[in-house]
C-alpha cells in the first residue's frame, strides 16, 4: 500500500495507537523498543493494522505525522527504536574502547566488592 492510498487518517490512527501499546509494554518492563521492519509488521499485524510497511512507507508517514515523530526516537534501513519514558540511550553506561564488555562487567563487580564486604561484617 503506497501511502497516498491511505484511507484518511484512521490506518495512521491505527497505526500510532498500536505503537502506543507497544511503547507502554517497553515502558512497562523498563526497556527500550527496537524493531526490524518484519517485527514492526509483526507488531501491525497483531494489532489488526493492515499495512506492510518498510524504510520508504514508514519515512513518508513519519515526514507527514508529528504526533509519529513525537514517538519514534530514530529510525533507518534496519528498522525503527520507539522513544520509551525512562529510558534513554545517554543514561546507559558506554563501553570504553578497547574494553570487552566482560572487562567492563568484571570492574564494576570489583568497585562494588569492598562494600558488600564490609556491609556483611
Amino acid at each position: 500500500m503506497r501511502f497516498f492510498e491511505f484511507e484518511g487518517d484512521d490506518l495512521l490512527d491505527r497505526f500510532v495507537l498500536a505503537l502506543r501499546n507497544y511503547i507502554g509494554r517497553a515502558e512497562s518492563k523498563k526497556a527500550r523498543a527496537k524493531l526490524n521492519w518484519a517485527g514492526l509488521n509483526q507488531v501491525l499485524k497483531a494489532s489488526k493494522v493492515e499495512l506492510a510497511t518498510d524504510y520508504t512507507v514508514f519515512k513518508m508517514m513519519y515526514d507527514s505525522s508529528p504526533t509519529l515523530q513525537g514517538m519514534i526516537s530514530d529510525f533507518n534501513s534496519d528498522g525503527i527504536e520507539l522513544n520509551v519514558p525512562g529510558t534513554d540511550k545517554d543514561t546507559e553506561t558506554p563501553v570504553k574502547q578497547g574494553e570487552t564488555s566482560q572487562d567492563a562487567v568484571d570492574k564494576a563487580a570489583a568497585s562494588a566488592a569492598p562494600q558488600q564486604l564490609a556491609a556483611q561484617a
